[in-house]
Parts: C-alpha cells; sequence; structure tokens
C-alpha cells in the first residue's frame, strides 16, 4: 500500500505521491544540500527531512529484514537534517544529560544544552554563532556544591565582528597547594587540603577585522573568588600570597585583544592557524581590589592529513607581573589545559603549555563521515616566578577521548587525561582548543 508523503525535492516545491522506496532517494544527504533563498523553503525542507525520519522510525518499529540498512537510512537523514540547518543558517539546540566526574568537582550531575545558529543566514560565509550552558552538582564538605559554565562563540557582518567570551560561576571545593612548583609537588592530593569558595568569573574579547586578516578589539575580564574562611586547610593558612588576597576577591581588568585567524571553523578546526595576544591591566583606579597585569600568547595550528584526520597544536604562554592574587595566577591543567592534571595544582607568575593531539573522524563504508570520533593527546607544561626559569621543571599529561557529533562539526567531548600523579575524566561540548 502506497503511502502519501510531500517532500520538497527542490528550491521550488515539488510534492509527489510516491512508493515506499529507499528513503536516501527521496532527499538529498552528504554534500550535495542546496541553500534556500527564503526562510519558508528552508523551513519546508527541513520539515520534509523530519516526516522521512518519523516514516523511517515508523518501518524500524516492525523490522523484519534490512534492519541495519534502515539504521544508516536513519542516521543519514538525522545528519542531512543538521547539514541542511547549518547551510541554510537554521537554529539548532541540543541538550545533554548524565553523570559525569572531573578531578575539580569529583562525581557530578551535569545538564548542557549546545545552541548554534546565524546572526544573518543571507551571509553564507559568515561562521555560525554558538552557545553552550552546562549545569552540575556535586557533593562538598558542606551539601551540594553548585556549577554553571558557558562559552560564547558569536560572529557578525560577514565575520568582521566576534564576540568570544566565557562565564563561570558556582558554589563549589577545591585542593590548595600554594604558589610554584615546588609547592604543588610537595603534597599529594587529599582531603587536608580542600576548602570551599564562591566564584563568578568572566572573559570576553569584542574584536573586529582591521588589516591583512588582523582582528583588533577590547578585552574585558571580571573575576570574583570568596573563599569561606571555615574551611581553609592548614596550605592557605600558611600561605603569604593567599594571606594576602583572601579579603581582596575581586579582580577586574580592562585591555586590548589582537588576533589572526585563518582556521576553517572556530570551535574544531581541521586547518588553518589562529594567534591571539591578550594584554590585561587591573587596577584600583576602576574598581579591583588589587594592581597587577596579565600578557597571554596563544598560538595554535592545525594540519589534515585528509578528511576527519587532523593534527592539531596548541601553545600558550602567559606571563603576570605586580600583585597577582592566587585566584588569578597563571596556571596549567582543567578540561582545556594539560588533561588530567588538576587545574590549580600548579600556579605561579609565569605559565607556558604546548600540547599536540590527533583527532581522528570514523567513516562509513561508502566513505562519508560518520558522527563518531576518537583523540589522542600529549603535552607538557611549565610554572615558574620567572620567564627565563620556565621549562626547568616539567609538567606532563597525555589521554585519550571519544567524540560525538551533536551537531554539524560541533561534537560533544568526552576525555580521559593523567599525568604521574593524577588524572582526569571530562564530559563537555566542544575541543579543548
Amino acid at each position: 500500500m502506497k503511502k502519501l508523503i510531500l517532500l520538497c525535492l527542490f528550491p521550488t516545491i515539488i510534492c509527489a505521491e510516491v512508493a515506499e522506496l529507499n528513503p536516501v532517494q527521496q532527499l538529498p544527504v552528504g554534500d550535495a544540500l542546496p541553500f534556500f533563498n527564503t526562510l519558508e523553503q528552508a523551513e519546508q525542507r527541513s520539515q520534509a527531512y523530519k516526516t522521512a525520519i518519523d516514516s523511517i522510525d515508523e518501518k524500524l518499529d516492525d523490522c523484519n529484514s534490512e534492519c541495519d540498512k534502515l539504521e544508516q537510512q536513519l542516521d543519514s537523514y538525522k545528519k542531512a537534517l543538521k547539514d541542511h540547518s547549518t547551510k541554510n543558517g537554521l537554529p539548532l539546540f541540543s541538550i545533554l544529560g548524565g553523570p559525569g566526574y572531573m578531578p575539580e568537582t569529583g562525581v557530578m550531575l551535569a545538564l548542557g544544552a549546545l545552541y548554534s545558529f546565524s546572526t544573518n543566514r543571507q551571509e553564507q560565509e559568515l561562521q555560525r554563532s554558538s552557545l553552550t550552558l552546562v549545569a552540575i552538582g556535586n557533593k562538598v564538605e558542606s551539601g551540594v556544591g553548585l556549577g554553571l559554565r558557558s562559552k560564547q562563540n558569536l560572529f557578525f557582518d560577514n565575520n568582521a565582528m566576534r564576540l568570544i567570551g566565557k562565564f563561570t560561576m558556582g558554589n563549589q571545593s577545591e585542593y590548595y597547594w600554594g604558589v610554584g612548583y615546588e609547592a604543588g609537588d610537595a603534597v599529594e592530593a587529599s582531603d587536608d587540603l580542600l576548602y570551599e569558595y564562591k566564584l563568578l568569573d568572566y572573559e570576553g574579547n569584542l574584536t573586529f577585522l582591521t588589516f591583512n586578516g588582523f582582528y583588533l578589539g577590547p578585552a574585558l575580564r571580571v573575576k570574583s573568588f570568596q573563599p569561606d574562611e571555615d574551611t581553609l586547610p592548614q596550605t592557605a593558612i600558611d600561605d603569604p600570597n593567599f594571606q594576602e588576597f583572601k579579603d581582596k576577591p575581586f579582580a577586574l581588568g580592562l585591555g586590548v585583544a589582537l588576533e589572526h585567524d585563518s582556521r576553517d571553523f572556530s570551535v574544531n578546526a581541521w586547518s588553518g592557524q589562529f594567534f591571539n595576544f591578550e594584554y590585561i591591566v587591573y587596577s584600583q583606579t576602576i574598581g579591583s581590589d588589587s594592581d597587577y597585569q596579565k600578557l597571554l600568547l596563544d598560538y595554535r595550528y592545525y594540519y589534515s592529513f585528509s578528511k576527519g584526520r587532523v593534527l592539531a597544536f596548541y601553545n600558550a604562554f602567559q606571563w603576570s607581573d605586580g600583585d597577582v592574587p592566587y585566584f588569578d595566577m597563571p596556571t596549567v591543567g582543567g578540561q582545556d589545559s594539560l588533561r588530567g592534571v588538576y587545574r590549580g595544582h600548579y600556579r605561579d607568575k609565569n605559565s607556558i603549555e604546548n600540547t599536540a593531539e590527533y583527532r581522528h573522524t570514523f567513516k562509513y563504508s561508502n566513505g562519508q563521515l560518520s558522527r563518531h570520533g576518537m583523540t589522542v593527546f600529549a603535552g607538557l607544561g611549565s610554572i615558574a616566578d620567572e620567564p627565563q626559569q620556565l621549562y626547568d621543571d616539567l609538567i606532563y599529561s597525555y589521554g585519550v577521548g571519544y567524540r560525538f557529533e551533536l551537531q554539524p562539526r560541533m561534537n560533544v567531548r568526552v576525555d580521559y587525561g593523567r599525568n604521574a600523579t593524577e588524572s582526569g575524566f571530562y564530559l563537555t561540548f566542544n575541543e579543548a582548543f
């Protein structure tokens, strides 16, 4: 018996009554997706994909043969729907939730959302903007710890203006070793180092395309870090920097960012380079509790052997000077830096990191990229009081990861990293760099 399926086969809508043919024959998949001039046409094509997906789901409910073929068709249509939405500037919204673990929080429950969109769908070369939001709940000594993390990558005016931001807030606990490599290396992690704190942190760069592909613009940094004095470990009580700044919890900085970006896609590059220079001044004259300055040099390089086979390199140097509070000192470690090293384990006035990662996306039998991938990574880092002392003491990490493409070129990231004394397991959105 025939089913009546309304399918929009071309930019001008053609509807037909078709027999139960192979669903892949009815709508384009892969690289042949068209751009529709009007929003109405683009939304109609989206509905056509959804109708076909529902039809395949019904067939799978009573599947007696060729089930594997139907499963592949279903996956192809789901991917094509997201690829179509991306090419036509339609918004996509994805939710991810479940248990997780990070060394900084321990076992946690996480709920995350990824929202991507185009700020102007008629500008086909405009990078797709994205917002991520992850909420976590975990156990701390006094009860329940809460955290909220968000990243913003927003692109406007044919990529001539962009806002890159990161926001974190929460009520959490962490270990405190002290300042310097020797302090971090002297004691193993234990509850004797634990204290609780309240955090609000925002970093944002608003840059504009200027000359020879360089972006230039203002940078804003806001940070409030308030430790709970009733929970301070002996390492914090004995540390002069901690004692000096525990009653100066607020840091406000203004500065400049200079960037050069030739990456093909900012949150998951397959090729190109990225250079970032930031110089931030924190001053009591603008409301900061302390006077100091920070500088960042960040260089990334991406090389593709073939489609879905990428080598990525990350290099970052951080320098600071003045009355730098312990909570804003350069560090290595965490979900985006030397994964497997506890964030804040090693902190000082200067830090450096060099990490390499191989990213591999698996393919279907027809050669098309699947939604699944894996990575291996390894890195070296160092902290020091003076820049010339960097690399005197080395910190390393290595690990593996799994990737699932939640939206086109936007992944769920699951990484396991470790070094000689500690390890970390991370669940979040998009790549570390």
